[in-house]
């Protein structure tokens, strides 16, 4: 029997977005936009269905609601992608959409083209599953997330984005600046005044630091 882990895509998200570039009509199925922050874009514009690559930045995959934001399920960083589900469906409508969380950059690429490239890449095509099954975990930390008291889900919200988007330093890690206290409460499906609230707490418990600007996170194995 064939495991999934003993099997290994020839092909990265860095490796695709390369040979877009390279390709002599990336300037036909390709566009470099830059994003000013709660931007919002979606998969599919017009007939057409687009995936993005991010080039920089942070993004948030967002959940539309009632409310004027709505909640963050995923946050994406430079080289993550969001959209490749056209490359193999037919017909799919997102629920979410992709959200600036402050200043990018990202590669808007039609689909066939893309479906293209990666179809001439790679032979064993494990690069799809290797992206669905990322998003699979993706899915279940969410999940198990909204198990959790509400200082629980700050806390591991705080080392998840230390640890994925942070950087590591002699000191400790440092937040990205994007990830505020309302991206925070977003994510984890509180209010802003209660992740200033548990911030505060770990600040008073030396856990992380505020000063100077943005957060620094001293002692991760306590989070």
């Amino acid at each position: 029997m064939l495991f999934l882990k003993e099997r290994k895509s020839t092909i990265t998200v860095s490796k695709l977005i390369e040979h877009c570039f390279e390709h002599p009509d990336f300037k036909k199925y390709c566009s470099i936009k830059r994003n000013k922050k709660g931007e919002v874009l979606t998969s599919k514009q017009g007939d057409d269905f687009k995936v993005y690559f991010i080039l920089s930045g942070i993004y948030g995959v967002v959940m539309p609601n009632d409310k004027p934001k709505g909640g963050i399920t995923r946050f994406l960083g430079k080289h993550d992608s969001f959209g490749l589900y056209h490359l193999y469906y037919d017909v799919w409508e997102p629920d979410a959409v992709m959200q600036s969380l402050g200043h990018g950059e990202i590669m808007e690429v039609d689909s066939t083209f893309l479906f293209s490239i990666l179809d001439q890449a790679e032979e064993n095509n494990f690069f799809m599953v290797q992206y669905l099954a990322e998003e699979l975990r993706e899915s279940q930390y969410f999940s198990k997330l909204t198990f959790f008291k509400k200082e629980e889900r700050i806390k591991k919200a705080l080392l998840k984005c230390g640890l994925e988007l942070g950087t590591l330093t002699e000191d400790g890690i440092i937040l990205p600046r994007q990830i505020t206290q309302e991206v925070l409460a977003r994510y984890t499906n509180t209010s802003r005044e209660y992740v200033a609230h548990t911030v505060m707490k770990l600040i008073e418990s030396g856990i992380i630091r505020n000063r100077p600007k943005p957060l620094l996170i001293v002692e991760r194995d306590r989070l």
